[in-house]
């Protein structure tokens, strides 16, 4: 097994560290690659078919974080060949908020239900309670209804008061609680006890209708057109006023003509009133409350992200959503030292780097004189970043089930790609 599964765990890597177009630019690609990289981890962990599929959940039920819903969906539906049961808010499925099932709701190998329709009954194999510190009462007599063998329980906010943390920690004393970022997972390790948190990201690859390529650049096709600043639209979550000084001051010193081309789009939620200055709003293009498909392509088309961050929490306790916006889109997000510094698991080569002296403006017209080779090989980076993730998060999902007897069924995505690759194999020895 490990010498049929060797050359294609050596083709993956080989792949990603050439960065080539054939292998991140394929859109269609991503979900066999992913597969690819796990079908590593599975001969790692030396698992062996079920027969019987796993019973997987995912429940959110609030209406936010459906960003990391989706990566959970992403990651769990290779693991089986029975329906992976995602568990939302009505206000989420019977009102297609921010347009989420139009942009998941038509995928295959999933059944959606209003969490007011669990039947207090069907336990799984493994939950993935993706926002538990709402709602708390709701989730631990959901939680010990499920009865799941492995329970999977995200904190978001690390500074969670004392209480609500607690009570979460009683759910799972043997198993880790998860955040999304290592920094967060950091912060509460002094709140855990004698088992450590542990981080895990997933991420759904967004696939816009109209993919920007390299070729497309080169050949002097502008497909994509300024930055990004995404998330809630709140001033106590993102500098604006920073942001809004720098273009202003830049107009003064080098004149208007040099922002001809420059533009910057801020979308989100809007919380509370927001308004852009008067000298600079013919730059700023502002996407309130946009659907999600709407969202992620305006986010897609753009050379970069700003994260622009507000609060010191961001780099100590709390996870910013402009991380996994990129992780999604693949556009790489303009960084500075005590970016990198708190979220670790980035890579220098796949954002564009802020030195001390300079500020967001400057990057953001750096990345626009870029030749686009250059400009592509950081989206290069981010891409081969993204495999990384996915791949170490079902790794760990995988020793999870493992550790409780449990493995994917022999109709699942990932043991039928193994059996292909084994199939293949044998044909080309006979050839």
């Amino acid at each position: 097994m490990p010498q049929l599964l060797a050359p294609f765990c050596l083709l993956l890597c080989s792949c990603e560290q050439a960065g080539s177009m054939a292998c991140t630019r394929q859109w269609q690609l991503r979900a066999a690659a992913l597969l690819l990289a796990l079908l590593c981890v599975l001969q790692q962990h030396g698992c062996s078919a079920s027969d019987a599929p796993l019973q997987l959940a995912v429940v959110n039920q609030v209406h936010f974080h459906l960003e990391v819903v989706a990566g959970a969906m992403h990651l769990l539906k290779h693991l089986t060949s029975a329906p992976v049961t995602i568990y939302l808010p009505a206000k989420v499925l019977k009102t297609n908020w921010y347009g989420f099932t139009s942009w998941l709701g038509g995928r295959e190998g999933f059944i959606w239900k209003e969490c007011k329709e669990y039947d207090g009954a069907t336990t799984y194999d493994l939950v993935w309670f993706i926002s538990p510190e709402y709602h708390i009462p709701w989730v631990a007599a959901t939680a010990k209804q499920m009865q799941p063998k492995v329970a999977m329980y995200m904190v978001h906010n690390g500074h969670i008061p004392d209480a609500d943390f607690n009570r979460i920690k009683a759910w799972s004393p043997d198993f880790p609680l998860l955040t999304l970022a290592p920094h967060v997972a950091k912060y509460i390790s002094n709140r855990t006890g004698s088992v450590e948190p542990q981080w895990i990201l997933p991420i759904y690859p967004y696939q816009p209708a109209n993919a920007c390529a390299l070729a497309d650049l080169q050949g002097g096709h502008n497909c994509l057109k300024g930055f990004s600043v995404q998330g809630r639209i709140e001033k106590s979550r993102r500098n604006y006023t920073a942001m809004w000084q720098q273009i202003s001051q830049y107009r003064k010193t080098e004149g208007a003509a040099a922002l001809k081309n420059f533009r910057l789009n801020v979308l989100g939620e809007s919380v509370e009133l927001f308004s852009v200055p008067g000298e600079v709003r013919d730059l700023v293009a502002v996407y309130k409350n946009p659907p999600y498909p709407i969202f992620y392509d305006v986010v897609y088309h753009s050379y970069g992200l700003v994260p622009m961050l507000a609060s010191p929490l961001y780099y100590k306790s709390k996870f910013s959503s402009t991380v996994l916006t990129s992780f999604i889109t693949g556009v790489p997000i303009i960084a500075d030292k005590a970016f990198m510094g708190a979220y670790t698991m980035i890579e220098r080569n796949a954002v564009y780097y802020q030195d001390d002296d300079k500020n967001e403006l400057d990057i953001m017209f750096t990345v626009a004189r870029m030749p686009p080779q250059d400009m592509w090989r950081t989206r290069m980076g981010l891409d081969e970043l993204r495999n990384k993730m996915n791949t170490r998060a079902g790794g760990l999902i995988l020793g999870w089930l493992k550790d409780k007897g449990l493995q994917p069924d022999s109709e699942s995505d990932i043991v039928l790609d193994k059996a292909n690759h084994k199939q293949l194999q044998r044909q080309h020895r006979r050839s």
